[in-house]
């Protein structure tokens, strides 16, 4: 279990590196809605991406069928989409537009997802 979540931790750092290198523009960036100056917003910017449901590729899983393919890669990518834009929806459809939310820091008696 911990080899695990190592895993998914190192995924969150890679992830978090390549956010802290957006670009410099005066364009307005969105987010699901919400705009962001990526200059003097940044950090707000950066929360409220941290915050949304995140699907990465799978590799190294048993192979489907016994010898099927044992990565997602070049097929999984629509399947993944769909999936992060219907969790997103839930998300959305039961707390709002929340543009800082974390698990940990939902009201008790929340509902569940």
């Amino acid at each position: 279990q911990e080899a695990l979540l190592a895993k998914y931790e190192n995924q969150i750092n890679v992830f978090s590196e390549f956010l802290e290198d957006l670009p410099d523009t005066d364009e307005p960036v969105w987010v699901l809605g919400e705009c962001y100056n990526a200059k003097t917003e940044k950090t707000e910017l950066l929360s409220d991406v941290h915050s949304r449901l995140w699907f990465t590729y799978r590799k190294k899983f048993s192979p489907i069928g016994g010898t099927g393919p044992s990565s997602d890669a070049g097929w999984g990518c629509m399947l993944r989409c769909g999936q992060m834009i219907l969790a997103q929806a839930l998300v959305c459809s039961q707390l709002g537009r929340v543009p800082l939310w974390r698990w940990e820091n939902l009201p008790e008696g929340q509902p569940s997802l």
